[in-house]
């Protein structure tokens, strides 16, 4: 975020505004919470490369999914060009070549260096931000104190009233635009649950911070007519503020800061033509990559959208319009939140939930359509424009090439509509990403799960019937309604490998427990598509049965046996002679032991001891015991009977024999 709206817009925005410009980029971060809310809770809920295309489409449909990724490319397009510009105007501190050549020269550059693939590293993206973060603490350390005797001026603060200031906040809102790059990456972030959200709340509430006060010391040092319309704001005021060293360090963190914005900001851009094309909304053109993995197509369309952008507009339109489309991003994305709730997608289990739902969402589609308007004629004139483009397009080329619904279609089934019950199975799928958490207990599950083998010829109808009536006597329930759970009311599905097909269906129950069955057939298990299936064979089956109020805690766990069948382990799983052998296939790094507490044995001391005053070793963990046929979680209150079959969980060296299970367990 840190790039244009920092060290270009103020000058412009102080212009529109004057003073008051310091409120406008306070208001425009408040503003932004919404969306920024309802970007962590879909990035959560699917992460997935693709960013707000990705969200939007699965949510609204393809014909909304084709404005929405138009919009959003638009938006990066109108950023980045805006970004050049002001990229240009620092360069020309060091060489003196007017803006506008200039940064199409740099937009050419940006263009063919992502065209050979090159892509800034993590660790050369965290040195910019940390060194750009640094020299503007210089600045404002040096700057806030000198504000009373500035040769600017605060007052009068309202110069053009409210409407004045309101049309500036629509304005600088272009300065939070990267809010939604983080959703793009959201697949290779660890545990999403909590780093988006995370993350994307300190990177606005720093953006926020950094934006007033800096501004703010403009506003107060600098000069009205001299800050007015001023391109490199933040040099001019470091210049009154800072020795010559301090001013060359804004000028270089400015330039890093323009550089890196923009070379993500092409990677981004360039790749959203290649998502539409996958869907079917663009032509295939766009899905063409280079040896070096980059989308060739979308690359040079996107240079070529900026370039004209430079040619065609002036800086101060550009500002607009990049901030009228980032709004309507921002807006179509709390809708999205408000559909997906409302469709009760069985798989839509965010890790991490926007508040105040959903009068939240409501204020910031109303806000972003308010904003828009108060940009003037230009800005709505072009966002409606780009939307009767994208409809007109999706209707002449994309509705017969789109294979995909959307989740508002799950909205209006009860008006006759089609749902597109696809879309369950994909988001299910996208949970695989999440990670476990720290009390999600994987080892805990297949250690209690049970495993039947299917004879030749077995059908599914069959290992549904035979595993819900191993899970009816564990939920308490009559295993005709867990076979209706699983197979008539259409359970979620994870189908992670190709090369092992296995199915993991997963049905919701009251409880608080997850309980697993593992069906395996060496022939083969044919699924029917009237079952959630698509007619496909698979080696095994496993029946999940999750708590309705842990949805997403059953989908990380669905998803982390996912990335463990993905493995040869999907293999040797099915071939295991003994149910052993298939739970330890499940967990390769540990081995699993069952111990029988008979009371003639030395195990038998441990009869009558609580669970929770056992000590075992760090490493060995007790997840279970099998009493009268039932499976019991480990917890602190159980007490051991006798006969009962206690499950241990640890690396084969740590795991006692027999004989000695009670000397590493009994409490002293």
């Amino acid at each position: 975020m840190m790039s244009s709206g920092l060290f270009l817009l103020p000058g412009l925005a102080f212009d529109k505004g004057g003073p008051a410009v310091v409120l406008a980029y306070c208001m425009a971060g408040l503003i932004a919470v919404p969306a920024m809310l309802s970007v962590a809770e879909l990035a959560t809920a699917m992460p997935r490369a693709g960013g707000a295309y990705y969200f939007l489409e699965r949510a609204l449909g393809p014909a909304v999914g084709t404005v929405a990724g138009m919009s959003t490319w638009l938006s990066l397009v109108l950023k980045d060009a805006f970004a050049l510009i002001g990229m240009s105007a620092y360069l020309n501190l060091v060489v003196d070549v007017p803006n506008k050549p200039l940064a199409l020269l740099l937009i050419a550059a940006f263009t063919v260096l992502n065209l050979v693939g090159s892509k800034t590293s993590a660790s050369v993206q965290l040195a910019l931000v940390a060194f750009v973060l640094a020299a503007m603490g210089l600045f404002l350390v040096a700057g806030l104190p000198g504000i009373p005797s500035g040769s600017g001026t605060l007052q009068p603060f309202f110069t053009t009233g409210f409407e004045g200031l309101v049309a500036v906040v629509g304005l600088v809102f272009v300065s939070y635009g990267g809010l939604t790059k983080v959703a793009s990456v959201a697949e290779e972030i660890e545990d999403p649950s909590r780093n988006i959200p995370l993350g994307m709340g300190l990177s606005l509430l720093v953006s926020t911070v950094l934006y007033t006060l800096a501004v703010l010391v403009a506003v107060a040092v600098v000069p009205a007519q001299q800050l007015r319309n001023d391109l490199a704001p933040i040099h001019t005021a470091a210049e009154a503020v800072l020795p010559t060293f301090g001013v060359f360090l804004v000028v270089i963190a400015a330039i890093a800061a323009f550089s890196s914005a923009v070379n993500a900001g092409v990677l981004a851009a360039g790749r959203y033509p290649l998502a539409m094309s996958r869907d079917g909304l663009l032509g295939p053109v766009f899905q063409r990559v280079s040896t070096r993995n980059t989308p060739v197509a979308g690359i040079i369309v996107t240079g070529a959208a900026m370039g004209l952008v430079v040619a065609a507009f002036d800086v101060a339109a550009i500002a607009k319009l990049a901030s009228a489309f980032v709004l309507a991003t921002l807006g179509l994305v709390n809708l999205a939140v408000l559909v997906l709730r409302a469709a009760k997608i069985r798989s839509y289990a965010p890790g991490f939930k926007a508040p105040l739902f959903p009068y939240l969402q409501f204020a910031g589609i109303c806000i972003a359509v308010f904003l828009i308007v108060e940009l003037g004629a230009l800005a709505l004139a072009m966002v409606a424009a780009a939307t009767a483009v994208a409809i007109g397009w999706y209707l002449a080329y994309g509705r017969r090439r789109s294979n995909g619904a959307g989740a508002i279609y799950h909205v209006f089934e009860r008006w006759g509509r089609g749902a597109d019950h696809s879309l369950e199975r994909e988001i299910s799928a996208a949970m695989q990403s999440h990670g476990l958490r720290a009390q999600d207990e994987y080892p805990g599950l297949i250690a209690s799960a049970a495993v039947i083998s299917l004879s030749e010829g077995e059908s599914f109808g069959e290992a549904a019937r035979r595993s819900s009536e191993v899970l009816g006597h564990r939920l308490d329930l009559d295993p005709d309604d867990v076979t209706n759970q699983f197979l008539e009311t259409g359970s979620l599905w994870i189908q992670p490998s190709e090369r092992h097909p296995t199915a993991t269906p997963i049905a919701f129950f009251d409880g608080e427990e997850e309980h697993l069955v593992i069906a395996r057939s060496s022939t083969g298990i044919l699924i029917p598509a009237h079952w959630g299936g698509r007619d496909e064979t698979v080696n095994a089956v496993f029946f999940l049965a999750g708590c309705s109020s842990q949805a997403g805690r059953a989908l990380r766990l669905a998803g982390e046996l996912a990335a463990y069948l993905h493995s040869d382990t999907g293999q040797t799983m099915v071939h295991a002679t003994f149910e052993g052998e298939v739970k330890s296939a499940l967990l390769p790094e540990l081995d699993i032991v069952q111990y029988t507490l008979l009371v003639e044995m030395p195990a038998g001391r441990l009869i009558g001891h609580r669970v929770g005053d056992l000590k075992p070793p760090q490493e060995v963990h007790l997840e279970a015991v099998r009493r009268d046929g039932r499976v019991l979680r480990t917890t602190d209150d159980l007490v051991l009977e006798a006969d009962d079959q206690l499950t241990v969980i640890g690396p084969s060296n740590c795991l006692p024999a027999a004989d000695e299970l009670h000397g590493i367990l009994t409490p002293t």
